[in-house]
């Protein structure tokens, strides 16, 4: 994970479920002001950090041998911009886990729980971790971000 959008892991459930926060800083520079626009994160990243929250759901399912290449989602709905300073918290769930492919749903939400985005359908397909990432290097990351019980 190159570019990460997933700054705290808090919970997760083998094969079931994770729970994530990203904090959206002022410095990001994905954040310029389009056409006059107060600054945002664009949708295309709060996308990419729910994907990314699903991807550590199947890595650690998987005991970082296995990582998930998303194919296609059903839908995904946008309630409200997040702004530079604000704190997102993402939930992903399984809606079905089989060896061809897994279906998640997730959303967002801010600090008060007021919705922000939410997805649903994202099918993963599994693929070797290995041939992707280093699982050594996801696993110093991943004790980095873990804040779990």
């Amino acid at each position: 994970m190159k570019f990460r959008m997933v700054d705290q892991i808090e919970h997760w459930q083998p094969r079931h479920s994770i729970r994530g926060r990203k904090v959206v800083s002022f410095e990001e520079y994905q954040l310029k002001k389009p056409q006059g626009d107060e600054a945002a994160l664009p949708e295309s990243l709060l996308t990419e950090s729910m994907f990314q929250l699903g991807g550590w759901l199947m890595i650690l399912s998987s005991d970082f041998t296995e990582m998930g290449l998303v194919t296609r989602f059903e839908e995904i709905r946008f309630d409200r911009r997040v702004r530079p300073g604000e704190g997102v918290q993402l939930e992903v769930t399984v809606r079905s886990w089989r060896a061809d492919g897994v279906v998640l749903d997730g959303r967002a939400t801010d600090d008060a729980g007021r919705s922000i985005a939410t997805g649903r359908g994202c099918l993963a397909v599994p693929v070797l971790l290995a041939d992707y990432n280093n699982p050594d290097d996801l696993r110093v990351l991943y004790e980095e971000i873990y804040r779990g019980n």
